[in-house]
């Protein structure tokens, strides 16, 4: 049991190092698109102000929350792996 928990535990810290990569390289491509977007469009004013209301779209919205998914798809392998050798 005890092997089985620190197997957990660093699966979790080996998850949480791959969201936050995933989760900066997303918010670096949004930042990029932004920047062209600003450029191709032509437009005036505060280009710093433009990017940081699109981040702050982009942290509310539901691609942002798929990154959850890089938690979520091997935990639950691991879970249902486990209930099929034990109990099938």
């Amino acid at each position: 049991m005890f092997g089985f928990i620190r197997l957990i535990l660093i699966l979790l810290v080996v998850l949480t190092l791959a969201y936050g990569a995933v989760s900066l390289y997303s918010r670096e491509v949004r930042r990029a698109k932004l920047k062209r977007r600003w450029k191709d469009k032509g437009l005036t004013g505060d280009r710093a102000a433009f990017i940081q209301r699109g981040l702050r779209q982009y942290d509310r919205s539901f691609r942002r929350k798929l990154i959850l998914l890089v938690y979520i798809i091997p935990l639950g392998a691991i879970a249902l792996l486990v209930y099929v050798i034990n109990f099938m």
